[in-house]
């Protein structure tokens, strides 16, 4: 059995001193966690991303390679190392160091309330015919009974998390908590998460996602912003499949390797916190809860006599089409151009408006490239909105190519698959997520994201999954008042993903050809 040694650990910012012991086996970020102490490892503790920095006070561990690649030689002779490396071999002191998050900016807004007022989704006319998913109810509860409870809407993302806290009855927003996901200190994208689950660490996992959404709704239960005190009555969540079953405890191996098949994709109703909570049912192992809660949010659930697109953009981008009759759906690899802050602040809709402003200015060519002498620079530009400067180099055009056309490949497969045979016949496209809040639907058809042909259909609806479950929260509190449709919502929304058929792009014949096709600006 390998000695422990003792390390005491000093976090000055928030006034904190802790006595760990440690295996001098292990590397340190792995005691630390152990010992509550959460910090960033974005790279999934590979040594890459330099986020883990801590300063050994004294005695400090002789540094690695991965050490010298991404701290200065200053700041390696003053004590700095890499948690997720450092293995010491002594009693010692360390200081946090890690890099803090300056802020969190999380879209919890969405834009669907305001396309159904609008008509768009033909949604109001629908709702006294049909008996599916938002079949309109009266507001039959007497009014001392309507404030008494409340629910609380949950979207777990893999970087971040967000809760809103409603009227039960009413459905208006109370308050909203935003975090970053806690379980990025063991890697900031899905990959890293499923494979932490796989080596051991699927309960340590599950406890930091459910202590960060304790946190959150406690605090808004307990004042909920009307200084009313009244009983949390529902809680649902909507999250991706990986999130998902970290939240539940399931096992994640077999989310990460072929034929990727879920434990568990169904409604899921449990007690959190001692309130009752639904998950809201996913699709397959790459479209989960948060694309159904969107679709329901959206109005697309249920049955419809024309073509639309919903397309959900982040790291993991996922893709549905539907007819009216059937439903396909896919999701594409964007990795870190749609999410996330670039260099010098710059976000994935920021970086878009530049790149299309430098191609109409011709200081980039179809193929991507800088025009010298910017290629190895890199170029600032000011972009019309927000008004501020970017800076673009290579490396991000390169990203933000390689997810263009990720994206477009998975248009073309999604037509394909139900016969579509021209992109006039698509009548509307919703665009959700982050990036589709702030996006310049110009700049994304000019860049050829977006087919120009698409340009006047696009609706940018932000944080639908949210919005889903806020409104899926208020139908499920109608029904314990006996004046709702909750369940009959949740079994529309499981028939909706059931029937949805789902493909993976990386099995189509042809993917490789049309991913090249679609890599130049504009096609």
């Amino acid at each position: 059995m390998s000695e422990r040694i003792k390390v005491i650990v000093i976090d000055r910012e928030n006034n904190i001193e802790k006595e760990l012991f440690h295996d001098r086996e292990q590397a340190l970020l792995y005691t630390l966690r152990e010992g509550g102490i959460i910090l960033p490892s974005l790279c999934g503790s590979m040594g890459k991303c330099g986020k883990c920095q801590v300063r050994f006070c004294g005695y400090a561990p002789f540094p690695g390679q991965t050490d010298r690649a991404v701290i200065s030689p200053d700041k390696l002779r003053e004590g700095y190392r890499l948690a997720c490396t450092a293995c010491p071999g002594k009693d010692c002191v360390i200081e946090t160091a890690f890099e803090k998050e300056r802020g969190i900016d999380v879209v919890v807004e969405s834009r669907t309330e305001d396309v159904l007022r609008e008509g768009s989704l033909r949604e109001k006319e629908d709702r006294d015919k049909d008996g599916g998913c938002g079949k309109g109810q009266q507001d039959v509860l007497p009014e001392k009974e309507k404030a008494k409870g409340l629910a609380a809407a949950v979207d777990i993302g893999t970087t971040t998390i967000a809760v809103q806290m409603i009227e039960a009855w009413t459905g208006h927003i109370l308050d909203t908590y935003v975090c970053l996901n806690p379980q990025g200190s063991y890697g900031m994208d899905v990959i890293s998460r499923i494979q932490a689950g796989t080596e051991g660490h699927g309960e340590e996992l599950r406890r930091l996602v459910r202590e960060a959404l304790e946190a959150g709704i406690r605090r808004m239960a307990e004042n909920p912003g009307d200084g009313k005190q009244r009983k949390l009555e529902k809680i649902v969540i909507a999250a991706n499949t990986a999130m998902g079953h970290l939240f539940m405890g399931y096992p994640v191996e077999s989310l990460g390797k072929s034929p990727f098949r879920p434990v568990n994709i169904g409604a899921v109703q449990t007690d959190f916190l001692g309130t009752p909570a639904a998950l809201i049912p996913g699709i397959s192992a790459f479209v989960g809860g948060d694309i159904i809660s969107g679709l329901y949010a959206c109005g697309l659930c249920r049955q419809t006599n024309r073509v639309w697109l919903f397309l959900d953009l982040g790291t993991n981008a996922e893709m549905v089409i539907g007819d009216g009759r059937r439903l396909a759906c896919t999701a594409a690899a964007a990795g870190p151009a749609f999410e996330g802050k670039g260099r010098y602040g710059a976000t994935g809709a920021e970086r878009i408006s530049a790149i299309a402003y430098l191609l109409e200015q011709g200081l980039i060519d179809k193929t991507g490239l800088l025009r010298e002498p910017y290629f190895e620079t890199g170029i600032e530009t000011e972009i019309e909105k927000p008004g501020k400067k970017v800076w673009v180099f290579e490396e991000d055009i390169r990203d933000i190519q390689m997810a263009k056309a990720a994206i477009r490949a998975g248009i073309y497969f999604l037509m394909e698959h139900l016969g579509i045979k021209g992109l006039e016949e698509v009548e509307k496209v919703y665009i959700a997520g982050g990036l589709g809040f702030y996006l310049d639907k110009k700049a994304a058809s000019r860049i050829g994201l977006i087919p120009a042909e698409w340009l006047e259909k696009i609706e940018t609806m932000g944080n639908t999954a949210l919005a889903g479950a806020r409104l899926l929260a208020r139908e499920l509190c109608k029904e314990d008042y006996r004046a709702g449709s909750g369940m009959e919502v949740m079994n529309c929304l499981e028939k909706a993903a059931l029937k949805a058929e789902s493909f993976q792009l990386a099995e189509e014949a042809s993917f490789e050809k049309i991913y090249i096709d679609y890599m130049n600006f504009g096609d």
